[in-house]
């Protein structure tokens, strides 16, 4: 079983709280609006589908993950929050849409093999679970899809007529005649009819029956508006995709849900970041191949070593893009012949001729081992392995979608683990070109075909000076010999250059970090005594400069970031003193202390009753006097209606069945979670709050309970964590309280220096923040109302910023994120706005507040108060009230 990363759990987080809020609105749009706004800071309008078959309450979702961010494995889970709380259904119908055959049967066999990660994933989300291809479903019993959830693997082109197997989709079956026994009445209107005008029996009516969730994995194809007209054929539940390049046009443009970032996946370990660039002219095309290979080889070196240490199987792969296909073979003849390269250790991927080894073998220490690739367009799709570190493209003309496919097939990072050694963190490209820039903004274009943004992609991508890379150099860092530096001189001139560049006189090496203008060239040049010395120093600023206009800047000097300069910010947690040791104060302090749900009040909320449930439609079957049968809708209300009616007909396919009351609570106490109360006592509650509602509501048949259970459980969860709230609050007032175990202390820390800066997006507006400890572009600040008037969260930002001279550094606090500062509450993590290091070495913590909002934070502001208290004056925290900017002011100055 493969344990999620942090930043995978939060994109399920957002799409189980969507979902639950849907079903409980009985709108998307509401919990769409929700959701983006926590996750994006601003809330996104929510473009409801409009194609024949979906309703415009029928829920369509997108969650764009880059290449590399495990998409299937979040499509896994994704299916069984569908089902659970959104369909509240016990089982379902899943249509996994890909986007060819080749990825279907890739796909439809990881789903299937027993030890397979996906296949785990998807038990764990939906329970039992039977995996069939599109053509395996075509002889489909009822008593499989009736006895456990379903996933049909296809691409949508399989449900055009034109197509074969989308003919036999739509034909026919004998197979389905028992799918259409016993249909409700209220359903036969939905089913498309045969010439006799009954429901016809076939795969397509079943769908239609079974109200499939349909998941979208990367099918491009299938956002066109032709085939979403097609898919709104099999009347989905619901649609979530999973991509890398949202649609933003056409008639169902993708409703981005959550989005993660390139700094998530880094942080995460999930690609090699970053992608380190060495161009050289096309007269120069043989140098750069040998630099090429030199550099694998290297590499390599670097694996085996550190095999030693970690026991971790790798051998690095570099991908060869040739200029023809009739070009491919003389090079592997050269690479024999020219650089000792075993003919064995070369394959060919071109058309027809494709000698690609699976994933599985290629990952296998059995020699001969595949060392290079050579292709020249793309590789076989679906083809993934973490091993390709390098690519070389001897092409001097190349289109886009090539050179985007190549590229991501070197980004992600084997085994989704850290290396020790950080040349084996990053990828590499080798390129063929008389310009820089060119070849620059071909890889930036390619990596937004990935799924990363454009200031993503600028910050990924790190030239390097021809000539051989030196592995283990940093990014624009030059490395001379130290005989060749003036001690003297560079003590003097790395202070006047401010930060800009760094000298290490014991190594050698000399690191330009921003711009230079021509007299801090000067300045950085005259360190060195040497000609060749000196050289390469011009070549580093040349390099800087060159990078910074290729992605938009102007290539003029700038002050570098506090980071980049590796200043300390340094800011303590909360922290609870527990036998001599400092634990950071987080959510089990406040459940240590015994509590017993038994004895709590079961009742349930006045607006729940079991026996009125959201209302669907009814129908009417009858027979007319030719002996017709006749079907009526008896009640059709508005769109609104789409997810009770849903609710319903997942009510009528499943029954009720024989339910006793020990039945119902084990399974309530399944299906909701409460690890922190023992199951002795969540089932003793379990059983009050039913007898109490039978008794309530005169309920004599467990069975009409149990066909309401999903509700049910919603509302029981929500009783729970009242109680469980009123139990964490009393414990947090108790912490609060003089002389608790709470203290702050330099022993518990982080320092912004160490960590990583993990920022959804970034703020991409025209102020220039000049005191921001990660530079000019602070993380996650929305800058304007949709009115277009300033935010007062970015006026706050501004303020700290630009009015207040007794601020050295702040930063932009992330919200839920590992390497943010946080406050525990009684309910969940407070992450404040800013932090801030003052002049004197104080820290300030900001937490901006609307005038509507202030008296809602009332347990923000004592445990921030706390923080302060406990510090011994070292910290400070202050709530700005509406406009009131100024309190910060007089919070910093003691008035």
């Amino acid at each position: 079983m493969i344990a999620l990363k942090t930043y995978q759990m939060r994109v399920l987080d957002s799409l189980r709280d969507f979902f639950r809020m849907a079903a409980r609105l009985q709108n998307p749009e509401p919990a769409f609006r929700e959701i983006t706004a926590r996750t994006f800071g601003t809330a996104t309008p929510y473009i409801p589908v409009s194609v024949a078959g979906m309703k415009p309450q029928m829920p369509y979702v997108c969650l764009r993950v880059p290449t590399g961010g495990g998409k299937t494995l979040l499509a896994c889970h994704a299916a069984g929050l569908a089902m659970t709380d959104f369909m509240r259904a016990e089982r379902a119908v899943v249509l996994w849409l890909v986007p060819s055959n080749t990825i279907l049967d890739q796909t439809a066999d990881a789903l299937r093999a027993p030890r397979h990660p996906y296949r785990r994933a998807l038990e764990l989300s939906c329970g039992s679970v039977e995996v069939v291809t599109i053509e395996e479903a075509l002889r489909l019993p009822r008593a499989t899809v009736d006895g456990q959830t379903v996933v049909i693997v296809s691409t949508i082109q399989a449900f055009r007529v034109e197509d074969t197997t989308g003919r036999k989709v739509y034909d026919q079956n004998g197979s389905f005649s028992e799918h259409l026994l016993n249909v409700p009445a209220d359903r036969l209107a939905e089913l498309l009819p045969g010439a006799d005008g009954k429901p016809k029996p076939s795969l397509v009516n079943m769908l239609r029956l079974r109200r499939p969730i349909v998941i979208v994995d990367e099918a491009h194809n299938a956002r066109t508006d032709l085939s979403f007209a097609t898919l709104g054929n099999v009347l989905p539940s619901c649609i979530v995709e999973f991509t890398a390049t949202p649609a933003r046009t056409g008639a169902a443009p993708s409703n981005v849900l959550h989005h993660v970032s390139a700094a998530e996946l880094k942080a995460a370990d999930m690609v090699k970041l970053p992608l380190r660039v060495i161009t050289r002219h096309p007269s120069q095309k043989d140098q750069l191949l040998s630099e090429a290979i030199t550099l694998r080889g290297d590499l390599e070196k670097i694996a085996i070593a550190e095999a030693q240490k970690t026991a971790e199987y790798l051998r690095p792969i570099m991908l060869i893009q040739a200029e023809r296909v009739d070009a491919c073979e003389p090079l592997r003849e050269r690479l024999a012949s020219e650089f000792s390269i075993a003919k064995d250790q070369v394959k060919i991927s071109v058309g027809t001729n494709d000698e690609l080894p699976s994933a599985d073998d290629i990952k296998s220490a059995k020699e001969p081992a595949v060392r290079i690739i050579i292709t020249v367009q793309k590789l076989r799709e679906g083809w993934d392995c973490p091993f390709a570190y390098v690519l070389c493209s001897l092409k001097e003309t190349r289109s886009a979608t090539a050179i985007e496919q190549i590229v991501g097939r070197i980004l992600r990072l084997p085994n989704a683990q850290a290396k020790q050694h950080p040349d084996l963190n990053c990828a590499y490209a080798f390129s063929v070109s008389d310009s820089l820039p060119e070849v620059l903004n071909e890889l930036r274009e390619a990596l937004e075909s990935n799924g990363f943004t454009r200031a993503e992609a600028e910050r990924i991508i790190i030239p390097v000076s021809q000539g051989a890379l030196p592995l283990g150099a940093q990014p624009k860092t030059v490395q001379v010999s130290p005989t060749d530096i003036d001690a003297t001189v560079a003590q003097a001139q790395v202070t006047a250059l401010a930060g800009k560049a760094r000298i290490d006189t014991a190594s050698g090496a000399i690191t330009v970090l921003v711009p230079l203008d021509k007299v801090e060239a000067e300045k950085l040049a005259s360190c060195v005594k040497t000609p060749e010395a000196k050289a390469k120093v011009a070549e580093a600023v040349e390099l800087v400069r060159e990078l910074d206009k290729a992605f938009g800047g102007t290539g003029k000097t700038r002050e570098p970031s506090p980071y980049e300069k590796q200043i300390d910010f340094i800011v303590p947690l909360l922290c609870v003193r527990e036998n001599g040791m400092l634990f950071e104060f987080e959510s089990t302090f406040l459940l240590e202390h015994p509590w017993k749900l038994s004895v709590k009040n079961a009742s349930l909320a006045d607006g729940y009753n079991p026996l009125k449930r959201p209302a669907g439609k009814a129908g009417l079957v009858d027979i007319g006097t030719k002996g017709e049968v006749q079907t009526q809708v008896l009640q059709d209300k508005a769109e609104t209606d789409f997810v009770a009616t849903l609710h319903q007909q997942v009510i009528a396919l499943g029954g009720s069945g024989d339910w006793a009351l020990e039945d119902l609570v084990a399974w309530l106490d399944r299906h909701i979670d409460h690890q922190d109360i023992p199951a002795g006592e969540s089932a003793e509650f379990l059983r009050k709050v039913i007898r109490g509602l039978m008794a309530k509501y005169g309920i004599a048949d467990m069975g009409v309970l149990a066909l309401d259970r999903f509700r049910l459980r919603e509302q029981i969860e929500e009783r729970i964590q009242q109680h469980r709230d009123s139990e964490r609050s009393a414990a947090f007032e108790q912490f609060l309280l003089p002389g608790s175990a709470l203290t702050v202390s330099d022993e518990r820390v982080i320092n912004f220096k160490t960590m990583s800066y993990e920022p959804s997006w970034l703020y991409e507006g025209g102020f220039q923040f000049k005191k921001h400890y990660f530079g000019s572009k602070p993380g996650e600040l929305p800058e304007k109302r949709a009115d277009g008037t300033l935010r007062d969260e970015f006026k706050c930002a501004q303020f700290l910023d630009g009015d207040l001279p007794e601020v050295k550094l702040w930063v932009r606090n992330l919200a839920n994120k590992a390497t943010s500062f946080r406050l525990q509450t009684s309910k969940n993590w407070f992450y404040p706005d800013f932090l801030c290091q003052l002049n004197d070495s104080r820290v300030l913590v900001v937490e901006y507040k609307g005038e509507h909002l202030f008296a809602d934070a009332e347990e923000k502001r004592a445990v921030g108060a706390v923080w302060e208290n406990r510090s011994g004056g070292k910290c400070l925290f202050v709530m700005p009230e509406g406009k009131d900017l100024e309190k910060i002011r007089r919070k910093i100055s003691g008035h």
